[in-house]
């Protein structure tokens, strides 16, 4: 990969322009036109490097309810629970772990569905096996920017990995309209010199409409973000752990915040201890290495002065899909 497709991947992953035009916009200072963007993010996908450019939605915001869930299932029986598992649409992510607690997933459920129940539906399916519900009881960080550019090649753009979390104290109107849009806007940006107007022209709206509600909704904290999102590992990220930490509850604010400003971290959550499982303070960290994430989970500890933690590395992964939002 060149320096260019470097910077391109990184401005994209930060913040794709609202405008009418964001290929032309994206090619300036970058030494080549718009034409030549929309080949080289072309590429990129054809590689498998980068998945897709929409809106990062906050699900919480629009009435989903979440769970990062637990299991432990007998080596015998992790195929079939883990099939059973991905039959439902909301979960996201599977994987197995090393560790008693081997089946790790996500999952949403839409507005009106409980949480508890459809999970523990789930549990009975995969064998009624011990689980444990583990909702992000406080968000610290939640933004994969991934550091792709060499030496020399840093941009001066403002980081959104940075940025407090907006949480949304609007309700969102689940109207007929408004699920249109989310369903058109969570799908892969087209690659042609006016994406948005053919999103608009798709559902019936002009491209100043659609645009305005864009940052409106972003403004308002339904939208996390609109930016690209890569393949971690494709990129060069081929390890990525769950690093767990076992944090007193007065510290927890501190070390969180503490968590979220190292670069290396993607995500950081405050989560419910169990007896069997004592831990509740969650970074997610990527490196090149199994090695590298041991170097920076060692380093983090030592930034929050905590020394009671695990890694959890993925050993295999069932499903990893994008969440389709008002699936029907």
């Amino acid at each position: 990969m060149d320096s260019i497709n470097r910077v391109l991947l990184d401005r994209i992953q930060r913040s794709f322009p609202l405008i009418s035009e964001p290929y032309r916009v994206l090619s300036e200072g970058l030494g080549i036109n718009e034409d030549n963007v929309l080949k080289r993010i072309g590429r990129l996908k054809e590689q498998k490097l980068l998945r897709q450019i929409s809106a990062i939605f906050n699900t919480g915001a629009l009435g989903y309810r979440s769970c990062l869930v637990a299991m432990s299932v007998p080596e015998g029986e992790v195929e079939r629970a883990a099939a059973a598992i991905n039959l439902y649409p909301g979960v996201s992510h599977n994987y197995l772990r090393s560790g008693n607690y081997n089946i790790w997933f996500t999952i949403a459920v839409p507005p009106g569905i409980s949480l508890e129940e459809t999970i523990e539906e789930l549990s009975k399916a995969a064998g009624g096996w011990p689980t444990l519900l583990l909702p992000a009881l406080k968000k610290y960080k939640l933004a994969v920017v991934l550091d792709v550019l060499e030496e020399g090649e840093s941009e001066a753009v403002e980081d959104p990995a940075g940025l407090p979390l907006v949480e949304s104290s609007i309700q969102f109107d689940p109207c007929e309209d408004n699920i249109r849009v989310v369903r058109c806007i969570q799908e892969d940006l087209p690659l042609v010199g006016k994406p948005f107007k053919v999103w608009a022209d798709s559902i019936g709206m002009e491209e100043t409409e659609l645009l305005e509600l864009m940052l409106l909704w972003i403004q308002r904290g339904f939208i996390r973000r609109f930016a690209a999102v890569l393949n971690h590992r494709q990129v060069g990220f081929s390890a990525n752990g769950m690093v767990v930490w076992r944090c007193p509850e007065e510290r927890l604010d501190a070390s969180g915040q503490i968590l979220a400003s190292h670069p290396e971290v993607s995500h950081c959550y405050y989560r419910p201890a169990y007896p069997t499982w004592p831990y509740n303070l969650y970074a997610m960290v990527h490196g090149r290495s199994i090695e590298d994430c041991e170097r920076i989970a060692g380093k983090l500890g030592k930034a929050i002065g905590l020394t009671d933690y695990r890694i959890l590395f993925s050993t295999r992964e069932f499903k990893k899909i994008r969440l389709k939002l008002f699936w029907r």
